[in-house]
């Protein structure tokens, strides 16, 4: 396919991401920003979950003059949206705020990334009610780094989306609550149906080795960014 707690939260430190986060006494601190403008020096979406690498389009060569053509330049790649039904929505946190252009590259330009730094899971049940209302297309939430994640609120997005594709990305972070949060998105997917799909980026960042994530070991590096967007169109193509 294609195309954030509970009584007394803690909130993750993080490095700065896309001029978005700045670390204080190891918390994140930071204005609410939806929909950033894409940082330039992102790079465009690779392989997905596999963590293949990126494509690269080799550059011509000067080596021997081609004759002259009147062939057609090749089409560019456009994003896979066989099983999406407009726009994409998503939710998340610092993580997504700074892969937002990775994101925008793996999933279609008019996707809305509504990331804000620090921000906990318990907000998505209203962004996504408000989206569901307006727009057809698929959501995906990318929260729970910041703190715990309930079982009601996971199935109160769920429910607000309905039978649209759904992706619930999984958390790795070093705290208490990684587990419990992933345990908890899991499950959740695995009641609701075969539109929700967890996405294990605990193990994603496991399999890509080194170089996915800074050195707080939360926050992806561009090459991490890009790991992450196309492990997101990867699970929305198995949404369904």
């Amino acid at each position: 396919m294609l195309p954030k707690l509970r009584p007394g939260p803690a909130v993750v430190g993080a490095t700065a991401l896309a001029s978005a986060a700045v670390a204080v006494g190891g918390l994140i601190v930071a204005a609410s920003i939806s929909a950033p403008a894409p940082p330039a020096e992102l790079p465009p979406a690779a392989a997905v979950v596999s963590t293949a690498p990126p494509d690269t389009t080799p550059q011509a060569t000067t080596a021997d003059p081609a004759p002259a053509t009147t062939d057609a330049p090749a089409a560019e790649a456009t994003p896979d949206r066989s099983r999406a039904t407009g726009p994409i929505l998503v939710v998340g946190d610092s993580i997504s705020l700074g892969s937002a252009a990775a994101i925008k590259a793996a999933l279609g330009a008019d996707t809305t990334v509504d990331a804000e730094v620090g921000r906990q899971f318990s907000t998505a049940p209203a962004k996504v009610r408000t989206w569901a209302a307006r727009n057809p297309g698929p959501i995906v939430v990318d929260l729970g780094a910041n703190g715990t994640v309930s079982a009601a609120d996971v199935d109160a997005v769920l429910t607000a989306a309905g039978r649209r594709p759904v992706v619930l990305v999984g958390t790795f972070v070093p705290r208490a609550w990684q587990n419990a949060n992933n345990t908890i998105l899991r499950a959740a997917a695995a009641r609701h149906g075969s539109n929700v799909v967890f996405l294990d980026w605990a193990a994603a960042v496991r399999a890509a080795g080194t170089g996915v994530l800074g050195a707080d070991r939360i926050h992806p590096t561009p090459a991490g960014r890009t790991v992450l967007a196309t492990a997101i169109r990867d699970a929305l193509s198995r949404a369904a």
